[in-house]
């Protein structure tokens, strides 16, 4: 609306110039013509005395329509002294006592204008000056006459001993005003039907852009119902880095509380053996302890009762781990600086075993997790890398979409070429001579799965093991 605005008005400033400047092209040419007719003698002004030069004369007044008796165009000399018309080009002559002086034009053409000679006609616009018989103007004819604005061309010129003389050239701009004022019309109309159009506009785009927030209000509403388990619509590219945020909140506290409850799961699995070994110990004892003046019975309570306890906090921590809720908006990290911390940390636990550790990772590589999750992660992983490599241990970083890449390489012996993907389940190890519970690749997998990521298990270029991870970014 505002572009239209300011459009219309340069064009009709333009439009309005231009015009005006043709008008004022004429005038000059029509000054120039008439000029070369004119003579002057004895104080008086008159076409040359030339009956050749005379009819040339008036073909020219024809032609411009100098001679018009509504005055919208007119040429006149006028004695700068007293305001008085001397000659017209209507009459050819100076009037004669039949002719009433309202009938002529009369201008302000400006004092500082007016006074100096000039060779080129200067220009004024203007309404003229009211008639000295102010009745006149209640004919409605001459009251628009004199309502109108014309454009005047005059010249300066001095005739001693009779002093300074005008020649003007005048034209009404009625018609230019009118076709400005439909310019105006017009774009008046244009700026109102904009504004609807704007108005209307605005109304679909807001409801355009409100519905799918609407939306996806509604289905964070379902999230919170326990409905569904996370943001699964089609949303707009504003709106996708607010869905991953969220998705992979809520697949953090998922993974956070299914890891929760491996941990002290397995915790639980651990310590129930050595837990129900000494309870049938202490039934035993129990047992072949009969007299109750015997201090071992008493110690067999005090064992009895700790054994119970510690069932009762294992049980609790598992109830726990079921219901808690610690987690919170994970942002994303670099992980170079990780990466550095465990290769030289690496290279100090292998440090007897010759082998080159290389990290092609920049410092704009960064992924959505947290820092001691991270250093788990990489831990785990570049530890088995380092233990089972001959000479190379690389690892390369790369974005793909949404998604950073990680390849973490080795030359050693791989992965069983059958079925690799069951080295990621918990408690399988592939060299089951080697120190280890046979849980850190499965712990691997879950950190990533909990994070919205994916781990792969393929082929390096070292004809050893690579280990691809999908990470969130």
């Amino acid at each position: 609306m505002v572009g239209i605005l300011m459009l219309g008005s340069m064009l009709h400033w333009f439009s309005y110039r231009y015009k005006i400047d043709q008008e004022k092209d004429e005038l000059t040419q029509i000054t120039y013509n008439m000029l070369g007719f004119l003579i002057f003698e004895d104080g008086k002004f008159g076409i040359l005395k030339d009956a050749d030069m005379e009819e040339k004369a008036r073909e020219i007044i024809d032609e411009y329509n100098l001679n018009d008796v509504e005055q919208g165009r007119f040429a006149y000399v006028i004695n700068a002294a007293n305001s008085e018309i001397i000659w017209s080009a209507s009459s050819l002559g100076k009037p004669s006592d039949l002719v009433d002086p309202d009938y002529y034009l009369y201008f302000d053409l400006g004092k500082d204008q007016s006074q100096e000679p000039s060779f080129k006609p200067f220009f004024a616009q203007g309404k003229p000056r009211t008639p000295r018989d102010i009745s006149r103007l209640d004919d409605p004819t001459v009251k628009q006459k004199y309502n109108q604005e014309y454009l005047l061309a005059a010249q300066n010129f001095f005739q001693e001993p009779y002093g300074q003389f005008q020649f003007v050239v005048g034209e009404s701009i009625a018609d230019i005003q009118k076709e400005m004022q439909d310019m105006r019309q017009k774009f008046a109309i244009l700026l109102f039907l904009s504004a609807v159009l704007v108005l209307i506009a605005q109304l679909a785009l807001s409801f355009w852009v409100v519905a799918p927030i609407k939306e996806f209000e509604n289905e964070v509403k379902s999230i919170e119902a326990g409905e569904r388990e996370s943001v699964d619509d089609h949303y707009p590219e504003e709106l996708i880095p607010v869905k991953n945020a969220i998705n992979a909140l809520l697949s953090y506290e998922k993974g956070q509380k299914q890891r929760y409850k491996d941990s002290l799961d397995d915790l639980a699995h651990s310590l129930k053996t050595p837990l129900a070994a000494m309870q049938n110990q202490l039934d035993q004892l129990a047992r072949d302890v009969h007299s109750p003046d015997n201090p071992l019975g008493n110690s067999v309570k005090v064992f009895d009762s700790q054994i119970l306890r510690m069932r009762e906090i294992i049980s609790h921590q598992l109830r726990r781990a079921m219901v808690t809720n610690q987690g919170a908006m994970i942002l994303s990290q670099p992980v170079r600086p990780v990466m550095f911390r465990l290769r030289d940390t690496l290279q100090k636990v292998y440090r007897d075993k010759p082998f080159e550790f290389r990290l092609n990772v920049d410092e704009y590589a960064k992924c959505r997790m947290d820092a001691e999750d991270m250093m788990e992660l990489f831990g785990n992983l570049l530890n088995n890398a380092c233990r089972f490599c001959q000479e190379i241990v690389e690892v390369t970083a790369h974005h793909e979409g949404n998604m950073l890449i990680i390849d973490i390489d080795d030359d050693g012996m791989g992965f069983p070429t059958d079925n690799p993907a069951k080295l990621l389940q918990r408690g399988v190890r592939e060299d089951s001579k080697n120190e280890g519970q046979g849980i850190g690749m499965a712990v691997s997998t879950e950190i990533v799965s909990a994070i919205g990521g994916k781990i792969e298990l393929q082929v390096s270029p070292y004809v050893g093991a690579r280990v691809r991870l999908h990470l969130p970014v």
